[in-house]
């Protein structure tokens, strides 16, 4: 396997990672996210982390898993990470609920299905 492919394989198991402590903090519910500011930013930490890293993957990898909104993520990160930059759309908390709970399991599935690049020989694994 090339670099590349490896390292796309080193980047999606923590993005994995990210998206189970979205689900586990989803799993809480709706008030407890409103309510409790350490469910919130667990949610928007891990959503940050996801995005980062999804920005780190290799072209080739995105383009064999299109079906991933990358655009997305990147608008995510950063609304969550520069919120006050000029330009920037801050994330809100019905947004941040809706990706956790409709937008990261869908990812997170895909992820789990993903195909992986040789960028030596432009073959794909899963």
């Amino acid at each position: 396997m090339s670099e590349g492919g490896a390292r796309d394989r080193f980047l999606v198991d923590p993005m994995l990672t990210y998206g189970e402590v979205i689900a586990a903090n989803v799993r809480k519910g709706r008030d407890e996210f409103e309510q409790d500011a350490s469910v919130r930013y667990a949610v928007e930490h891990a959503t940050e982390l996801l995005a980062a890293a999804a920005e780190k993957l290799g072209r080739p990898f995105q383009a064999a898993n299109s079906a991933i909104p990358w655009d997305r993520l990147r608008e995510l990160r950063r609304g969550i990470a520069h919120p006050y930059d000029p330009g920037a759309d801050p994330m809100h908390v019905e947004q941040s609920w809706r990706f956790a709970r409709d937008e990261a399991p869908r990812i997170v599935r895909r992820l789990r299905g993903a195909k992986f690049v040789d960028r030596d020989s432009r073959q794909t694994s899963r």
